[in-house]
């Protein structure tokens, strides 16, 4: 026979729906404890999935307590004791402490754990109850865990938790890496491709806005015209707030690689108020596109200080000032193109057309070659080209750092020029790095390659 208290037993595992009963029995149960302890300070928090409103569960309420003098450890177990808690499991390395209070009759059964303040066994448990509260479709496939567990495993309550486990720790794994060089790097690459989507629908709203003032050249009445001013002006204000938005992932983009740089080149992780502002700042969302790894990102291998930092700049810089290249080239192509289109048609337009068609032919011209001056196509040709230079030079600057051996305030003052020429450069043309990604790999392989064999 086996022996069964609520629907817990060393050998079947029962899941019940979720119950509001639980909160209040946590509620009570804690200040039984708070009024038994009065000989030190401790704090109380509901942990498990118990504590998650709406979460299924085994109806046991885990309660974590963290204890601020350890030395009082004994006197508090002994307290626990004889409100009828038997200890089950002691840690002396951790610290932490484990306590197990059953009752058949009433269906109150707590799972108490004991630690220090700001332990990492009690602050796993009160980040893995925040992502069950926050992360809605994690709670459901922990959920669907459990129950396939309970039927593959519902005799088995060792290998129930151990199928549990595995999931817990790889999402604490991963929790724990949500500021780590992979996440930036993440985060890095899908800021920057919205501002670079961004800018493209920029572009497009201000052609547009051309085309209206080109057609409104072939327009007399005055509804068409008033209609023709008010998308007119909602264009503009479609511009300004895409503007905005594009400046901010921009920012939030460039913010992600000065963290990138100090984290993997200098093992310098930011304060914890430093790290919540830059995660606040992201918005963009990391798919499989966007996904990077340090390894992938970095050719270097050196350890963290500042010859891999230089190298990490070097390799950086050699790529931007390529990309820099290949949109300046595409931008000039693009600017001949609607230079030679004018042209012909100008001269076509001279010839065959008579004086009033040729004065509205004019002012639609005029309007396109507003276009071309309000995109700043020439502006960012001329930015693309000085923004390849100023970067080229922040590469070849690494040999003589190389040569004198790394120093402190050569590699930091290479750092602080490469962020500062990165974030004057405007961003490259989306299409810009799928379009060279292979042929760059391939170029800085024999580049590294050749310098290795240097050394």
């Amino acid at each position: 026979m086996h022996h069964i208290i609520c629907g817990v037993n060393m050998d079947k595992v029962v899941l019940s729906e979720y119950n509001c009963c639980w909160k209040n029995k946590f509620l009570e149960e804690s200040q039984k404890i708070k009024n038994a302890v009065n000989f030190t300070t401790i704090y109380i928090d509901h942990v498990g999935s118990t504590s998650v409103k709406g979460l299924s569960s085994k109806p046991i309420i885990d309660i974590l307590i963290s204890l601020c003098d350890w030395s009082a450890i004994t006197k508090l177990a002994d307290v626990l004791v004889r409100m009828g808690y038997d200890i089950d499991e002691k840690c002396d390395d951790t610290p932490r402490l484990f306590l197990k209070k059953y009752n058949e009759i009433s269906s109150e059964n707590y799972h108490v754990h004991i630690c220090e303040p700001n332990c990492r066994w009690g602050r796993d448990m009160l980040v893995f109850k925040n992502e069950l509260m926050t992360n809605t479709v994690f709670a459901n496939q922990y959920v669907d865990l459990k129950k396939k567990l309970i039927k593959d495993y519902s005799g088995d309550i060792e290998s129930y938790m151990k199928g549990k486990k595995t999931l817990i720790e790889n999402k604490l794994i991963e929790i724990n890496d949500e500021f780590g060089v992979d996440r930036m790097l993440s985060y890095q690459r899908a800021e920057s491709n919205k501002a670079e989507n961004l800018q493209i629908y920029m572009m497009l709203t201000q052609f547009i806005i051309s085309l209206l003032a080109v057609i409104s050249v072939y327009r007399s009445k005055g509804s068409e015209l008033f209609w023709l001013a008010i998308i007119g002006f909602i264009l503009i204000v479609v511009w300004f707030f895409l503007s905005q938005a594009q400046q901010r992932r921009r920012s939030a983009g460039d913010q992600a690689r000065r963290v990138v740089l100090l984290m993997s080149g200098l093992k310098i992780l930011p304060s914890a108020g430093q790290s919540l502002r830059i995660n606040d700042s992201f918005n963009g969302e990391i798919t499989s596109d966007t996904l990077r790894r340090e390894e992938d990102h970095f050719a270097t291998r050196e350890k963290p200080g500042y010859k891999r930092l230089v190298e990490m700049i070097e390799e950086s810089s050699y790529w931007t000032c390529y990309l820099q290249k290949a949109s300046a080239k595409l931008m000039l192509v693009i600017l001949f193109f609607l230079a030679t289109i004018i042209f012909i048609v100008t001269g076509a337009a001279i010839l065959s057309l008579n004086t009033n068609e040729l004065i509205s032919f004019s002012r639609s011209m005029i309007a396109l070659m507003i276009f071309i001056i309000s995109t700043d196509v020439l502006g960012l040709l001329i930015s693309y080209r000085n923004a390849s230079s100023s970067i080229g030079n922040i590469f070849n600057r690494v040999e003589g750092i190389s040569a004198k051996g790394f120093l402190k305030s050569d590699a930091l003052l290479l750092m602080a020029d490469y962020n500062s020429a990165i974030e004057k450069a405007p961003a490259t043309l989306p299409f810009v790095y799928i379009l060279c990604q292979k042929k760059l790999n391939k170029k800085w392989r024999t580049y590294s390659e050749m310098k290795l064999k240097g050394e």
